[in-house]
């Protein structure tokens, strides 16, 4: 359809340049394309078409250009401004006063400002289309249309590019640019000194309470334990030096980040788009002003449309001049944000490298401390394990004499429970249950009887007695090296 009325009324192929710019795009294209082109048809040799059925006598001029504005985005809340563009095409039969007008705006803001111009009954320029001269110089209100609304909204544009580079950086020119003071590695020694410092012996985790370290294997297969001291939390002392290091570096500077770079960045390529638009519309504004001078000056061109439009013609140019003093007063403020955009941003850069400066000087020094302090504890971890390397002797001797005397005690037991049975049955005897003679001795008044008996009812005794210590022995033998190849082999997490 686009096409069939392009053909129909011979629009020149240049409009299509400023065509392809529209559409849904995620990322703009060809956004910045800006001019102005046109076609001249006065001369019987480059004449037109001529249908006068269509009121077409073959001798016609036409242009097309683009301009762009500045227009309020309810879309966006953080940014509520979008450049908008339009392209307009206009071609003008100069015998019969024909003219043509193609405009393309994303929205119908242009279309409601062409209507309500052509519609008022106050506006001459725009109502007289019933001679040749009065369908020229109503043409001019068209364009003026379109000229007025690129020099809109520009003003609070850069009111808003200003606010948001004033909100940014003005904190830059009084910011307190030490991020760490002078007192902090003076009036607080790190963790590591502190310990250092310290009397205290060293106290190692006990074994049933702390989880094995961890241990690197090296390529022989030989586990290599590394100790690092722990806090309660579980942390190491160089973790809550970081932590502590950076309570303080965040409670001695104020908000200022890479992000805010970033932000500058992003305003400063709004500002060199907004700055390249005034200067594409005040190019197209000075083409579209003077091709009206170029016309009229062309051989062919009827000289009496000149005379009576001479008036129409020069009002039209001192208003587009207006409006072209408008935007270079735009373009001026333009520039001069973009000298405050790069100090601000050369002012926020060094604050950040003299912090970082500071901060590694800072971190060197405590590092220094913390290398000195890690070999003090070093000397007295040391110290420790040699103590401990003593310790783990004396426990050796005194294992080993324990394992003597357990050997010794067993021999006694063995001896107590061998003799235990006779010892039991001789008091039995001495009783009154079993009595000797008047004579008080048993020389040959024992009868074999009786021996037999205490023989029969004692070996067996002995025999009991020996194998239920033998029996509670091996149980709790057993029992220890159950539980001990169940800690071996238990996983540790």
């Amino acid at each position: 359809m686009l096409a069939l009325v392009l053909t129909y009324h011979q629009v020149q192929p240049s409009f299509l340049d400023f065509l392809f710019p529209f559409g849904n795009q995620q990322y703009a294209q060809d956004f910045h394309f800006c001019g102005f082109k046109y076609e001249h048809r006065f001369s019987d040799v480059d004449k037109g078409l001529k249908i006068p059925e269509l009121g077409w006598s073959g001798r016609e001029f036409q242009f097309c250009y683009n301009l762009r504005s500045i227009e309020p985005s309810n879309g966006q809340p953080e940014w509520p401004w979008s450049i908008r563009q339009s392209a307009l095409f206009h071609s003008f039969d100069v015998e019969t006063g024909r003219t043509n007008w193609i405009n393309l705006k994303g929205d119908q803001l242009l279309k409601k400002r062409v209507i309500s111009a052509t519609s008022s009954r106050g506006f001459s320029e725009s109502s007289c289309f019933g001679t040749v001269d009065g369908a020229f110089a109503s043409t001019f209100a068209i364009h003026m249309i379109m000229c007025e609304w690129s020099g809109e909204n520009w003003r609070w544009y850069i009111n808003f590019l200003e606010e948001a580079l004033q909100a940014t950086t003005r904190p830059t020119l009084s910011a307190m640019v030490d991020p760490f003071p002078s007192s902090l590695l003076e009036e607080e020694p790190s963790l590591l000194a502190q310990c250092a410092n310290s009397n205290e012996e060293i106290n190692l985790p006990s074994p049933m309470f702390r989880k094995p370290p961890a241990q690197a294997y090296h390529s022989k297969g030989r586990p290599t334990s590394t100790y690092q001291p722990l806090s309660d939390d579980g942390l190491t002392l160089q973790d809550l030096e970081y932590e502590t290091l950076q309570r303080h570096a965040t409670k001695s500077r104020q908000d200022f980040s890479f992000g805010d770079l970033q932000r500058i960045q992003f305003i400063q390529e709004k500002v060199n788009e907004t700055q390249l638009i005034l200067k594409l519309n005040v190019d197209v504004l000075v083409e579209l002003r003077q091709h009206y001078h170029f016309i009229c000056e062309s051989d062919g061109w009827p000289r009496e449309l000149s005379m009576k439009c001479k008036g129409d013609i020069s009002r039209f140019e001192k208003r587009v001049i207006a409006v072209e003093k408008d935007l270079g007063m735009q373009r001026s403020r333009v520039e001069t944000l973009l000298r405050l955009l790069a100090d601000r941003m050369s002012l926020l850069y060094g604050i950040l490298e003299y912090r970082n400066m500071e901060a590694s000087k800072t971190l060197a020094k405590r590092a220094n401390r913390n290398m000195e302090a890690s070999k003090v504890l070093a000397g007295k971890a040391h110290e420790s394990t040699r103590s401990m390397e003593a310790i783990t002797r004396e426990m050796h001797v005194i294992a080993q004499k324990t394992k003597q005397e357990t050997v010794s005690m067993r021999v006694i037991t063995l001896v107590t429970l061998f003799f235990l049975p006779g010892t039991f049955i001789s008091t039995l005897m001495s009783t009154d249950i079993f009595k000797a003679t008047n004579t008080g001795q048993f020389g040959n008044t024992v009868e074999l009887g009786a021996l037999r008996l205490y023989i029969a009812i004692s070996l067996p005794l002995v025999v009991v007695t020996l194998l239920a210590w033998y029996g509670v022995y091996w149980w709790e033998t057993r029992k220890e090296k159950v539980q001990m190849k169940n800690v071996a082999f238990e996983p540790h997490v």
